[in-house]
């Protein structure tokens, strides 16, 4: 269902335009100043002009223009804000902001002067690189494990000079970088802060169309894109791409007015925001988590503590129903009794009689919580395995008949 602020209302929008800048507006709304002059437009909304905030602020008397009818609705979304990116001074300490802030300040050339090309990952890709084949971009390419550089042989000096530079930053900041095999992929990785970034050096490679497909040989094998034969040829441009997922960070540094070689430790200090944001998002998760059990085992306890009162409260119906009965029974056996006297019935103990006030008083006492129950045959029975042979075969007496009351008590209280 569509509820009014997720709609554009013309009448306050005008009277925010009129009050309050549009650069501070549109970032109340996380839009830039351009999104929300289209939106005034669309709407008919008069904006401010050139100089009205400043004659405002002069003291002048600068009054709005008025707001325009429109002859038909116009119904228009508001945008969904964007997230802020997560600040680096919410998850880094002191020394990691100062380390950043001052990797960003150096230039890129003194970087590059000092990578050692006689590094061993250096020395390797090099000779790797250097003596395989080209694939149809033509990009070099080889099964070895090496620093990932995906470039043209042309550019090959100049991308492992820029790798050898990034690598010394990285390693002189106390980090590390290796080249290691997973799922039979290689990937280069920097380690910083504990968190693993996997980067490489790419050249992009343009798609240029063929008017005169070329004729003989191996030169027949044209590639096509759309029904029209093309071919790749590498554009010299180079990017240094983080291949990991990441949010609202920079993870792609490509030659544009700079070239790499001159954004080499401020790329440097990328993945160490990087490191520290993705540090930060997991000890956010783990932080969640932790909370999300300590919820659980609450509730578990809860739990607990809610069967143990419904047992209790359940014991306490059973125990006084028992204790009801026993005295119920009890006031049975004491008028049984005078009903026996008043009879001339014989109530001692050895008579038939007698023994079953003995026998029903100790029932009343098997019954009562309040006292301690005597043993019963019914004990014994229970406590017998039915698995036992004189349980249902062999072995089983009959029981003994049902008690029953003499005559004259009988007929009494029939």
């Amino acid at each position: 269902m569509v509820t009014d602020r997720q709609l554009w209302n013309r009448d306050e929008l005008y009277g925010e335009v009129w009050s309050t800048p549009m650069k501070t507006l549109a970032q109340k709304y996380g839009i830039s100043d351009v999104g929300l002059a289209k939106v005034c437009r669309k709407l008919a909304i008069p904006v401010p002009g050139r100089g009205h905030w400043a004659k405002k602020e002069a003291g002048h008397d600068v009054k709005p223009l008025p707001l325009p009818i429109l002859k038909e609705k116009v119904v228009l979304w508001k945008p969904t804000p964007r997230p802020e990116p997560p600040k680096l001074s919410d998850s880094a300490t002191a020394p990691e902001l100062a380390q950043v802030e001052q990797l960003e300040k150096v230039i890129g050339e003194v970087a590059l002067k000092r990578g050692s090309l006689s590094h061993p990952l250096i020395d390797q890709a090099r000779s790797l690189l250097g003596k395989c084949h080209a694939d149809d971009r033509p990009i070099l390419w080889t099964p070895e494990p090496c620093l990932d550089i995906r470039v043209s042989k042309a550019n090959l000096d100049r991308a492992l000079r820029i790798t050898a530079g990034l690598i010394s930053v990285i390693e002189d900041a106390g980090y590390s970088v290796s080249v290691e095999t997973r799922d039979r992929k290689h990937q280069t990785l920097a380690r910083i802060h504990g968190e693993e970034i996997q980067f490489g050096v790419v050249e992009k490679v343009d798609r240029v169309e063929i008017t005169t497909p070329p004729k003989g040989g191996l030169l027949e094998r044209v590639l096509t894109f759309a029904g029209k034969p093309v071919t790749y040829e590498p554009s010299g441009k180079l990017s240094i791409i983080v291949w990991s997922a990441w949010g609202s960070d920079r993870k792609k540094w490509t030659d544009r007015k700079s070239r790499i070689e001159e954004q080499l430790c401020q790329i440097a200090a990328g993945f160490i925001r990087l490191a520290l944001a993705d540090r930060a998002e997991k000890e956010k998760r783990a932080a969640a988590e932790r909370e999300r059990q300590r919820i659980a085992q609450e509730h578990a306890q809860l739990e607990g503590l809610i069967k143990t009162e419904k047992s209790r409260v359940r014991a306490l119906g059973q125990a006084a129903a028992r204790w009801s009965r026993a005295h119920q029974i009890r006031s049975f056996i004491s008028a049984a009794r005078d009903a026996a006297i008043q009879n001339g019935q014989s109530v001692e103990a050895g008579c038939p009689f007698g023994d079953w006030i003995t026998w029903a008083e100790r029932q009343a006492d098997r019954m009562d919580p309040l006292k301690e129950s005597p043993p019963s045959i019914i004990d014994r029975m229970a406590e017998r395995e039915p698995s036992s042979p004189s349980y249902y075969g062999y072995g089983y007496q009959k029981p003994d008949p049902p008690f029953r009351f003499p005559k004259p008590i009988w007929r009494m209280t029939r």
